[in-house]
């Protein structure tokens, strides 16, 4: 039997076992003939994921290896290990991280060779060309050092530190990032204080990077950044680091007031970082803002989203005509949101989801399915 077939068992046998049973005498609602049933939906799920595994843009590939490690079945390994030698190196991140989460170290290797495939360094300056792959090289690399960290934590810090020497700048950038990540305080304390610099390129590298490791530390020295900051694109990554830092709330009322502003993308931004707070004010915004007939669809689903964190009910006709938007980032952000409906409410919208044309969407679609329907 093959590895998608075991595949396919495992996951329709845990959506057969997760069906609540009919009780004797009942008929079904009319209305759930047209929803397919959880065996059904993880079937296609499944297939959808697999499907994808290999199609010609690596983004896909990756996203579909990615999908089968978030989904927990331990029957995706022998397809994520044939993922190890894909043409595309960041695909192999992808299954080497997907298999660490399955608790299958194999990737590990993976890895570890792509961090050491340093470019090699000529006597003489480089031509365009050949800088051009070289700067390509380290971002792969890049990824690696991030992967690594992820999946090794506290046992990376090692090899992070040895990595600080590289002669790449964006080789020790990325180990003192991940250094950041793992609490080493003096890592931190270069991307904070980048907040303060003049250079404006200094400041929108330091809030992207706090953007991407969200330390709660940091909040103070957000919130203070954020009032002094007069450029658009420093905002906009400074909102991006407060919406996942778990202290925002030291910045509530620069949220409150940005999440009025005039620039949409402002206003998106404040209101995404609104919907992680749990007070009235935030409260009372994100009901105004999910209320309002001119609010943009996205902004709608997250502030739907942090109302319905607080215990609201969800809003599932906004959801889903947000789903059926033409815009991939608002059928996104819907079905971030569509992850907190139950089961019942959810099904049809995923069902949707999944025969969408975006093959994102579908991806996104059939990991809700998988997770919510098949057991790890």
């Amino acid at each position: 039997m093959s590895a998608l077939h075991v595949l396919l068992s495992l996951t329709l046998a845990a959506a057969h076992a997760a069906a609540p049973a009919p009780v004797p005498g009942s008929a079904a609602p009319a209305a759930a003939s047209a929803v397919p049933s959880r065996a059904e939906l993880g079937r296609r799920a499944l297939e959808t994921v697999v499907s994808q595994l290999k199609n010609d843009d690596s983004d896909v590939r990756a996203r579909a290896a990615e999908v089968l490690g978030y989904a927990g079945n331990p029957a995706a390994v022998p397809m994520l290990k044939t993922m190890l030698s894909d043409r595309d190196k960041y695909v192999r991140i992808a299954a080497s991280r997907s298999l660490w989460e399955l608790g299958n170290p194999s990737g590990l290797r993976t890895v570890f060779a792509i961090i050491n495939d340093a470019p090699a360094q000529g006597p003489v300056a480089n031509s365009p060309l050949v800088e051009l792959k070289v700067i390509s090289q380290n971002k792969i690399r890049e990824k690696a050092i991030e992967a690594l960290a992820w999946m090794k934590g506290e046992k990376s810090s090692e090899l992070l530190y040895k990595l600080k020497n590289d002669v790449s700048g964006t080789i020790r950038d990325a180990a003192a990032r991940e250094l950041a990540r793992l609490g080493r305080a003096e890592e931190l304390a270069q991307f904070t204080d980048a907040l303060a610099s003049e250079d404006e390129a200094v400041r929108y590298e330091g809030a992207s990077v706090l953007g991407r490791i969200c330390p709660a530390e940091a909040a103070g020295a957000l919130k203070d950044a954020l009032s002094a900051e007069t450029t658009v694109r420093v905002k906009m990554a400074l909102l991006d680091a407060l919406a996942c830092n778990p202290a925002a709330k030291e910045a509530e009322e620069q949220l409150l007031k940005l999440s009025e502003d005039a620039n949409p993308t402002i206003k998106y931004k404040a209101v995404a970082a609104l919907s992680g707070l749990r007070s009235q004010k935030a409260r009372a915004r994100l009901m105004a803002v999910a209320d309002d007939q001119a609010s943009d669809l996205r902004l709608k689903m997250t502030a739907q989203k942090g109302l319905m964190r607080s215990g609201a009910a969800p809003d599932v006709k906004t959801a889903g005509a947000a789903l059926l938007s033409v815009r991939q980032e608002v059928q996104l952000e819907a079905l971030d949101v569509i992850s907190f409906f139950p089961d019942d409410e959810a099904a049809p919208l995923l069902q949707q989801g999944l025969a969408d044309a975006n093959v994102h969407v579908k991806l996104s679609s059939a990991l809700q399915v998988l997770r919510r329907f098949s057991k790890k």
